[in-house]
């Protein structure tokens, strides 16, 4: 770890935003998006039947997409391919004769047809196999122990001492067993149901949590019960595939339905009022939805900053350096370029290492040494230069400094 000096910015309630994407979790052994992909095709070319029979169309569909983003002019790191574009692609497609675009559709591809039957029901079958395996094998911890770096947002909270506000992207449930020291709010009531108003401040009876936690696409313990309600399951396994609360794609990050909605209202809300330092850990950038609340936040404010931690995409140069801070840039369309900052660290050096005052404080320009220093007290006329009566000489000192003022006239009272 690289020494600091010591920082003599100060970070009050809320001024400190943490937002997590799926890179957090790559050292939990929890894939990223693009190492779902990668599993996925993996399962394709085996000869497991389930997974195989599904192959055409999983190319169809992947073809599809890049085909759509090549015609806006992405290409290569600008395409939007990913385990997300893919799943919800494959729920829009599902929905079929329910979906607001099927009287205007004269004919479905018959490509499409043919690789998905023409009820198109091997598409769900598809998506469920995708969910299953997120929900049994890809995003729970096999070991508790390995999210344990996680334990670093506890002891950063413990300096900051204040509420620390987590806002993450991931699925899993790192934060919640890395984190299981302190007391982590995400938002569910006694009896496993889920309440917004247990992240607000104003009621002190909710007001004793050290992190609160914001999980924007969901969790895999999620589900809703017979009247709607959302709640959780101990055991993730107890939740039918099509019945994870979780959401993929940005149209659904805007669903009406709470707890989705709620989450991102108060990501607004708070990387827009008190913040000034958004520290975003494994986020791609990917999610034009964040991205534009992110842009709104730092143009809001010139002297708000965003820190981006994430690891080098290739090996290490100045140039590399710059293409990969220009890319996070560009996605954020933001004004001024001196308002990111990225550190090319994985998320366990930086929760260890790097998460602290010190070094978060480094990120600002040193506050002026005149607004700590202590006022020197006036000298009294006798010489002494601590300007502090005390005793018998108060009543002394107090002559002298009435005799330094006029006095007003005497009205005889």
């Amino acid at each position: 770890m690289v020494p600091l000096m010591a920082s003599r910015t100060k970070f009050k309630r809320d001024e400190i935003i943490i937002l997590l994407g799926a890179g957090a979790s790559v050292e939990a052994g929890i894939p990223a998006s693009q190492g779902m992909i990668s599993k996925i095709e993996e399962l394709l070319k085996s000869e497991d039947q389930t997974w195989n029979q599904h192959t055409q169309l999983y190319n169809y569909i992947k073809s599809s997409i890049y085909f759509s983003d090549g015609i806006k002019g992405k290409f290569d790191n600008g395409s939007s391919y990913n385990v997300e574009t893919l799943v919800n692609t494959l729920y829009e497609l599902r929905r079929w004769e329910d979906h607001p675009l099927y009287p205007f559709v004269g004919a479905w591809n018959p490509k499409l047809l043919a690789v998905a039957g023409s009820d198109l029901s091997k598409i769900n079958a598809f998506r469920r196999n995708i969910v299953f395996k997120l929900r049994d094998e890809w995003v729970p911890l096999l070991y508790d122990k390995k999210a344990s770096y996680y334990e670093g947002l506890t002891k950063f909270q413990e300096t900051y001492q204040h509420p620390l506000r987590i806002f993450t992207l991931n699925y899993d449930l790192c934060v919640e067993k890395g984190c299981s020291a302190c007391s982590v709010e995400r938002g569910f009531n006694e009896d496993h149901q889920w309440d917004w108003r247990r992240f607000s401040s104003s009621d002190g009876e909710f007001d004793q949590k050290q992190i609160y936690l914001y999980k924007m696409h969901g969790s895999i313990d999620w589900t809703r019960d017979k009247n709607g309600f959302l709640i959780y399951f101990d055991s993730p396994s107890m939740i039918d595939p099509d019945e994870i609360a979780i959401i993929f794609g940005v149209t659904y990050k805007l669903q009406y339905l709470d707890p989705f909605l709620f989450f991102a209202y108060e990501l607004r809300r708070w990387t827009l009022d008190q913040a000034r330092l958004i520290v975003s850990v494994g986020y791609g950038f990917a999610d034009e939805h964040i991205n534009g609340i992110l842009k709104q936040s730092l143009n809001n404010n010139p002297q708000r900053k965003l820190l981006i931690v994430s690891p080098r995409w290739k090996t290490k140069g100045d140039e590399e350096d710059r293409a990969q801070l220009e890319h996070y840039v560009n996605a954020l369309g933001i004004k001024e370029h001196t308002q990111v900052e990225w550190r090319p660290f994985r998320a366990g050096e930086f929760f260890h290492d790097y998460l602290n005052m010190e070094f978060l404080g480094s990120l600002f320009p040193p506050e002026s040494e005149e607004l700590f220093s202590e006022i020197p007290p006036p000298p009294s006329k006798n010489g002494d230069s601590t300007g502090s009566p005390s005793g018998l000489d108060k009543e002394a000192a107090l002559d002298e400094l009435g005799a330094d003022f006029p006095q007003p006239p005497s009205n005889g009272r």
